[in-house]
């Protein structure tokens, strides 16, 4: 999530607004919440942009409107120019208002267009609400075909909700070598549940050898999404560590600080 920010800040430093502020949501769909504050001071310069005819900042205005839930109408408005001129995120943005009601009538079916308009382009957002609306019957008939298509799409991209969802597939399936390797890539986009599966995995071995240095590193990253669920599982492992182990693993997950605790308390 630091190397996001620190493109996004790059790309202000040259006055490219619109590649900062997608930069900055990206990072917000990542766990990233403080960046709201970046993009609002963005927000003036993007209007310009936008007023100059530039559909990439008309996208990011209506998401920064969307996200604050403010003059909704506006947004779908600005999704609707940005759909139009091709851009992606306006296709996928605007489909999500659609199908959930949001500021205009529900339009599943209209939604579900966008989005594998969106999803065809490479938009793996887009991609993955596809293959939710497909497994919920959302405007189409339910298809698991479809579903598994769109989601393994999205996977690919690098969408975490998705390596997660087929994380879980896999690991039903008794696929548990694939199924960590997927948790581990959600994981490292900030997917909390995936953290603390991948932390659990490697903490019992289940698809690779028992590494309790992977497992406190994961359960100590859970505390980066404000989620403390994993300090039990850490505190458990900590006791059969040696010092050098517990350190290795706070280093990684960029919490060394928790780490010292553990030891003092173990």
């Amino acid at each position: 999530m630091a190397e996001l920010i620190r493109l996004a800040e790059a790309a202000r430093s040259r006055d490219d607004v619109v590649a900062a502020g997608n930069w900055y949501f990206h990072a917000k769909r990542r766990g990233v919440q403080e960046v709201m504050e970046a993009i609002s001071a963005l927000l003036p310069e993007l209007e310009q942009v936008a007023a100059e005819g530039n559909a990439d900042a008309k996208a990011l205005i209506g998401a920064a409107l969307l996200d604050r839930g403010q003059d909704l109408g506006r947004a779908a408005l600005l999704f609707a120019e940005a759909a139009d001129l091709g851009v992606v995120e306006g296709k996928r943005e605007l489909g999500f208002m659609l199908t959930n009601g949001i500021g205009m009538a529900r339009d599943p079916e209209r939604a579900n267009s966008l989005f594998l308009s969106a999803a065809e382009s490479g938009d793996g957002y887009a991609a993955f609400n596809l293959a939710a609306n497909y497994y919920n019957g959302v405007g189409v008939g339910r298809n698991f075909r479809q579903f598994s298509r769109w989601l393994q799409k999205a996977a690919e991209l690098g969408i975490p909700e998705a390596c997660a969802v087929l994380a879980d597939q896999m690991s039903e399936k008794g696929k548990e070598e694939e199924a960590l390797e997927l948790y581990v890539r959600a994981a490292e986009s900030g997917h909390a549940p995936a953290m603390f599966a991948a932390g659990t995995r490697y903490r019992d071995g289940v698809g690779c050898e028992a590494d309790p240095v992977q497992a406190v590193r994961w359960f100590l990253a859970m505390l980066d999404r404000g989620n403390g669920d994993g300090i039990h599982e850490a505190i458990s492992l900590v006791s059969s560590m040696t010092t050098e182990q517990v350190i290795a693993a706070g280093r990684m997950a960029g919490r060394e600080s928790e780490a010292q605790l553990l030891l003092r308390n173990a």
